[in-house]
């Protein structure tokens, strides 16, 4: 008897991680998404391919999705099997809404949807081992990162603070305040995360860690009362910003001008988007401010870059699934 098919999609939103001072800790998902769908029992090997692109898809090494699904087999199916289970194979369709490398959390919703396709497939295929908790399972999809800022709001949408400790990743949802709007300035360049922390230091003066956790204190008050001027200040910070968006960042001509104008800036994870700040009852007329000023950016600099107004995501992943023949 042949194993039965089935479809599984799944939408990853982006995300924007550190917001400031929170490095490595905070985390904002936004409605912008990568969609994956999965299609098991039809195929005896892996595929994968890009919606509405004739280009060369990425090579299992560079395939986080598939890197994934393999890890989630690994830690959470073999060891019950006693045996190196071999994954079920699929076939994936992508749908990238997110910029590869733009600070947007592409990887994540990658390493998001892996890691859920696996455990959908755990379920349907080795109906006698046991599924992890969602403790377990968001532990594990965070450590595939190596820090939790993105992948757990990709996962639970949101504004999320998560952290590891004893083995297990803590986390605190909270909603954003609808009173402020959030733009994206998104250039057509991709930074690395692992080069971008080679700028960073291997140590900090005691008073830069202090003013950030001043900071990280000012994030919260800012959420529960949506206050503009605490968020100005919840938004400084002294461990990465000034590495990242030093002088030779190549936006921070732009940056400079919309922050004039906007209670403040973030950079987007380790860029090179960059999240800006707006109080609601200006962003119309902020919008064309920005836009204007991101036009003359373009055609001064060379380098293309695009304004984005985006709401933030309380949702997180959303999951479907069907039996087909």
């Amino acid at each position: 008897m042949s194993a039965p098919k089935y479809k599984f999609q799944i939408k990853v939103p982006g995300t924007s991680a550190n917001l400031g001072p929170g490095f490595d800790l905070l985390g904002l998902a936004f409605q912008i998404y990568n969609e994956f769908s999965f299609e098991f029992g039809k195929t005896s090997e892996f595929t994968r391919k890009i919606k509405g692109s004739s280009a060369p898809v990425f090579t299992d090494d560079e395939d986080l999705v598939l890197q994934s699904y393999k890890t989630y087999f690994s830690v959470f199916v073999s060891p019950q099997t006693k045996s190196a289970s071999s994954p079920i194979p699929y076939s994936v369709t992508m749908e990238l809404g997110l910029p590869l490398k733009g600070g947007l959390g592409s990887s994540a919703s990658a390493v998001v949807a892996g890691f859920s396709a696996a455990r959908f497939a755990q379920e349907k295929y080795f109906p006698d081992t046991k599924l992890p908790s969602e403790s377990e399972f968001l532990y594990q999809l965070a450590l595939l990162e190596g820090h939790p800022d993105n992948t757990t709001p990709a996962y639970l949408g949101g504004f999320v603070f998560s952290y590891f400790a004893e083995e297990k990743l803590y986390y605190f949802k909270k909603k954003f305040p609808k009173n402020v709007h959030c733009f994206f300035l998104i250039p057509e360049l991709e930074i690395s995360t692992n080069h971008s922390r080679k700028c960073l230091p291997d140590t900090y003066p005691v008073s830069d860690i202090i003013f950030n956790l001043s900071r990280m204190s000012t994030w919260w008050e800012f959420l529960e009362s949506g206050e503009p001027g605490l968020l100005k200040r919840a938004l400084e910070d002294k461990i990465h910003t000034p590495y990242r968006m030093n002088s030779e960042f190549p936006l921070l001509p732009l940056v400079q001008e919309i922050e004039k104008f906007a209670i403040g800036v973030s950079l987007s994870g380790s860029g090179p988007a960059v999240l800006v700040y707006t109080r609601r009852k200006d962003s119309k007329r902020l919008e064309k401010k920005f836009s204007e000023l991101t036009k003359q950016f373009t055609e001064k600099s060379g380098i293309t870059c695009r304004l984005v107004h985006l709401s933030p995501d309380t949702n997180g992943a959303k999951i479907s699934f069907k039996k087909i023949s």
